[in-house]
């Protein structure tokens, strides 16, 4: 009989930090896409009748593809979710799993992670839980810095790695780039039932009474090339489907700590990416799906742009989605990407403001970042542009560059929708670096911060400001369906019904009474051509700004 492992790789962390100025129907947490609002108008402002729309429940992280294929190749059965509530678990539980598995791709916070592994504990008491993936092995190499530091800095207290969190309801910490060989040991290990021990398996981190303990490092041997989803052993395929390219960012933006995670970056081969494709394509059969491209940046260079686009166009799969750099491109290059099937490109701009760029060592100009968001907005690819609020030289000018950014793109189809991140000070950045400290005066970590310009608080309120300002471009909306948006209403009306969304939003923050919020729930559904009988004030219980 095979044994059973339980996969969770959850796709959203229970603390987020980005601003999140959406408004959704309580009933049913959708959001309040246009397409939500034409449906809850049409049916008479009653959401009983409005369906969920867009259900992300299983979107998987690429971790939890990745984990799934390779068990599979290992004899092992496998339960693969996104999810932690309490029927889910019980649901594992009910299959008396042999291990649980926890990708931590996702995962931001060490209190969000003693979450999870708490209710897991709960559901299955004497299952082992084993947590690999990016937030272990960011801990680990903090954990690093600080004991090697010259002198020794204590450890922060919410770090995973501190002892003060060995309580934690885990049995074993896979502490590596890429962990494969660890885990297979682990779990062949766990075939000895309680004559099991770890302490020779490379690359672990094991939590006891009074800490935690690292057994030897061993340097892990990967090839890229041959070592990606094994598609054709996955149990259920879903819509959205990811895809990694390459691995890590030739960038080094002082902000982020994406490259010391992976220094190198590698840029998996052609023939490696095509191989993949094939297995999507047999896997998925005619069924459609849209590929999330996962890199950090795609398009790392014109070449790698042909290569990619070319590949994709060339397997049948078209409908992708990608992060990229803003930036201008040729005619040759757009028609490309668009022949492609790309779809959308989630693209960092940061700042409208060229200093607060500088600063940041983003190398890229404004003007050449506002000239690739119109071209690719006039063919038709959808771009979502994020934004750090708060960086030090922050201030009300560069703020007020930020908006005009915004609000003087020239977009002929209106399918570009930005996002407001306030800054989070990550400790393997070279924000947390001593020199940057001192530079900027910069105080404290993640969400809690403060230096020269401003201050964490400060940044929450400048994201509402900004938010506030910008009319040109919608917020962005992970269910927005442009494709009914564009076969609904033409740009104008399009224009004009974001903007009453805004005006809604901004309204419902503002706890405005009723006279205030009625008539433009009334405009909104005029546009739409539907009726506004049912409209009363019922309606703004229904809808929740969150």
């Amino acid at each position: 009989m095979k044994r059973i492992i339980g996969i969770i790789a959850p796709l959203i962390d229970s603390r987020q930090f980005h601003s999140d100025f959406n408004l959704r129907l309580r009933l049913n947490n959708r959001e309040l896409t246009l397409a939500a609002i034409y449906e809850f108008a049409k049916k008479g402002y009653n959401a009983e009748q409005v369906s969920r729309g867009i259900d992300h429940e299983e979107d998987i992280p690429a971790a939890g593809y990745y984990l799934e294929g390779l068990l599979h190749q290992y004899g092992y059965d496998t339960i693969l979710t996104n999810k932690y509530d309490a029927e889910t678990l019980k649901t594992i539980a009910d299959q008396d799993p042999f291990a649980v598995l926890v990708s931590t791709t996702m995962v931001v916070t060490t209190d969000s992670l003693r979450e999870l592994f708490s209710m897991i504990r709960s559901a299955m008491p004497d299952t082992v839980i084993i947590a690999g993936g990016i937030f272990v092995w960011k801990n680990y190499l903090l954990y690093q810095k600080y004991r090697k530091s010259d002198p020794p800095s204590p450890l922060p207290p919410w770090m995973l790695f501190h002892p003060g969190q060995a309580d934690i309801n885990a049995d074993v910490f896979v502490a590596a780039q890429h962990g494969r060989s660890s885990l297979l040991k682990v779990l062949e290990e766990l075939e000895k039932g309680e004559r099991a021990s770890f302490e020779h398996i490379p690359n672990l981190s094991l939590p006891s009474k009074t800490g935690f303990s690292f057994t030897k490092r061993e340097e892990e041997q990967v090839d890229y090339n041959a070592d990606y989803t094994r598609w054709d052993l996955i149990s259920k395929i879903a819509v959205k489907i990811p895809l990694r390219t390459s691995i890590g960012c030739h960038f080094r933006c002082r902000f982020c700590d994406f490259y010391q995670l992976y220094p190198q970056t590698f840029v998996r081969s052609v023939k490696s990416l095509k191989e993949e494709l094939k297995l999507i394509k047999e896997r998925l059969g005619q069924a459609p799906a849209i590929i999330h491209v996962s890199d950090d940046n795609v398009f790392i260079t014109k070449k790698r742009l042909e290569e990619v686009c070319n590949s994709i166009a060339d397997s049948g799969l078209r409908n992708w989605i990608s992060f990229m750099r803003a930036g201008e491109y040729s005619e040759s290059e757009l028609e490309l990407m668009k022949r492609s099937g790309l779809m959308m490109g989630m693209i960092g701009v940061e700042s409208g403001d060229q200093g607060q760029l500088d600063r940041m060592k983003k190398h890229q100009k404004v003007e050449s970042m506002k000239r690739g968001v119109e071209q690719l907005d006039a063919y038709g690819i959808s771009t979502v542009m994020t934004f750090v609020v708060g960086f030090p030289g922050e201030s009300t000018q560069t703020l007020e560059n930020t908006a005009n950014f915004l609000n003087n793109l020239s977009l002929t189809t209106l399918s570009s929708s930005y996002d407001l991140f306030p800054l989070l000070v990550q400790p393997l950045s070279e924000l947390a670096e001593p020199s940057s400290r001192t530079r900027w005066n910069i105080e404290g970590f993640m969400q809690k911060w403060s230096h020269s310009t401003m201050n964490s608080e400060d940044a929450s309120k400048a994201c509402y400001s900004l938010f506030r300002e910008v009319t040109n471009v919608p917020y962005h909306y992970a269910e927005e369906s442009l494709f009914f948006n564009r076969a609904k209403f033409n740009l104008t009306t399009r224009k004009s019904l974001y903007q009453l969304r805004h005006q809604l939003t901004i309204k419902l923050m503002e706890n405005a009474e009723w006279d205030q919020i009625e008539p433009i729930l009334k405009d909104l559904a005029q546009q739409m051509n539907l009726s506004v009988d049912k409209l009363d004030e019922s309606v703004r219980d229904q809808i929740l700004y969150t």
